[in-house]
């Protein structure tokens, strides 16, 4: 099994959040339309061009984002970030908010929620081993739908060219399906002339994504629903087999 051909995520509606493995940061970013302003490191390798002095921590202008998107984030080991409007904003920051800060990128984990209305953040981007474990929180649902949108057609285009974007309700359908930890195996596709059909398997909640990797097909032949996403006359649909 090709693990960088499967994509296995769990929607957590109350928490604003998407567990995934196999999205990695370039996948992410890339497939944002409304792109992203500032970005403040909380965790990474990456030595740019502006430091806080107040946070100690490396931030990203957007003009500079660009050359972050190209760095291969997955050697830092631990890669963790929140966007932000305004670099003022990074200075009125008080003790409070900066421990928070401090803790999400520590601990993977929000103290008193993943969302801070001075950095006017839209995401909160938590990653270990980027691409294995990403867990990332969405202010607007409509924005993560967005990406989703963009995602997984681009990690297809390498089975058929011709890929379109999703629709944000189909997108919408596959985070709901997300919610009992959908396994997209695009290694499985089928491919004819006119369509290409992808499996997806509910699998339940497993947040150890070694076991998922490691025991693919046991969790594939216990899964407790079968569906496929299929792109045919230049749509995307979600089909059920199953009598």
């Amino acid at each position: 099994m090709k693990t960088r051909d499967v994509i296995y995520m769990i929607y957590n509606e109350k928490e604003q959040s998407v567990t995934s493995t196999g999205i990695a940061f370039a996948d992410f970013a890339t497939s944002l339309s409304q792109q992203l302003n500032h970005v403040l490191l909380l965790v990474s390798g990456y030595a740019g061009e502006d430091y806080h002095k107040g946070l100690q921590l490396e931030f990203v202008r957007k003009e500079h984002l660009n050359d972050l998107y190209q760095q291969n984030v997955y050697q830092y080991g631990n890669f963790c970030w929140i966007d932000f409007d305004q670099v003022e904003a990074l200075d009125r920051l008080d003790a409070q908010e900066k421990a928070e800060l401090l803790y999400l990128g520590h601990y993977k984990k929000a103290l008193n929620g993943p969302f801070f209305s001075k950095l006017n953040n839209r995401f909160v981007y938590l990653a270990h081993d980027d691409g294995w474990y990403n867990k990332v929180f969405h202010k607007d649902k409509t924005d993560y739908l967005d990406a989703m949108c963009h995602i997984i057609p681009n990690k297809l285009k390498k089975y058929k060219r011709g890929l379109l974007p999703m629709g944000l309700d189909l997108a919408n359908q596959l985070l709901s399906l997300a919610q009992e930890g959908i396994l997209v195996d695009s290694y499985r596709s089928i491919k004819s002339r006119s369509s290409l059909e992808v499996p997806l398997y509910i699998i339940g909640e497993v947040m150890d994504f070694d076991d998922v990797h490691n025991d693919m097909e046991r969790y594939k032949a216990k899964a407790g629903s079968v569906y496929w996403l299929v792109f045919h006359n230049k749509q995307w649909t979600i089909r059920s087999y199953q009598e």
